[in-house]
């Protein structure tokens, strides 16, 4: 299904469920990668001590993304909430060579990430709040593994199912699914015509005539 965030946005709406994230807040490393699964989550939150300070007691030396990824199955999206942090990095490029190891399809960090130009030979979908080179090493430490988190301003569960693309991405409770994807499908077969109508048509004119009476989604 081609615009997939687009066409599970116009789901929730109808819905009246899930949320949406646009790209000013999680924006994608690389545009033309898309994907749609289902979520296990990580929750980092800030130390209150210095690095110096935190490295010497040996405080936020180990991240949770190993643990998350092995959590989660083939398949599976990662989606960190780093807790308001913007100036350190939780996902770099052995975390994203672990991720593809591991089978996860991709990830969604309210944070920053680094060394963007490996995460992106490696071809795993990433969606982020931005990029530092700075490390999150003794800075976070894990809060919580599969718990609700914060996904710039949307609130995501695990067992949720995501779809990000270039426009974004869109968040389906895990109740919701099973309507989303049926109210996706018939939406589709419905564009699907339009698109047809549009292509036979001789003239504008004759567009309007044909359709009128007819609401035309975006």
């Amino acid at each position: 299904m081609p615009d997939v965030s687009s066409a599970v946005a116009d789901a929730l709406d109808e819905l009246g469920v899930g949320g949406c994230v646009p790209t000013d807040r999680l924006r994608p490393l690389d545009p033309d990668l898309v994907v749609v699964g289902q979520v296990v989550t990580l929750r980092y939150r800030r130390l209150d001590g210095d690095v110096s300070t935190n490295r010497q007691a040996g405080r936020g030396r180990v991240f949770g993304d190993r643990d998350l990824y092995g959590l989660g199955r083939p398949g599976d999206v990662a989606v960190m909430d780093c807790g308001g942090s913007t100036d350190a990095a939780v996902v770099g490029a052995l975390s994203a060579k672990w991720a593809v190891k591991a089978g996860i399809a991709g990830c969604l960090v309210n944070g920053p990430v680094r060394d963007t130009a490996s995460i992106m030979q490696v071809r795993l979908p990433v969606w982020s709040a931005g990029s530092v080179p700075r490390a999150a090493r003794y800075r976070l430490e894990v809060a919580e593994l599969n718990g609700p988190v914060d996904l710039a301003g949307v609130t995501v569960r695990p067992g949720d199912v995501v779809a990000a693309d270039r426009d974004g991405v869109a968040v389906i409770p895990f109740a919701a699914v099973a309507e989303v994807v049926e109210f996706c499908e018939r939406a589709h077969r419905e564009e699907e015509r339009l698109i047809a109508v549009i292509d036979a048509a001789e003239t504008l004119e004759g567009l309007v005539a044909h359709t009128a009476g007819g609401s035309t989604p975006a």
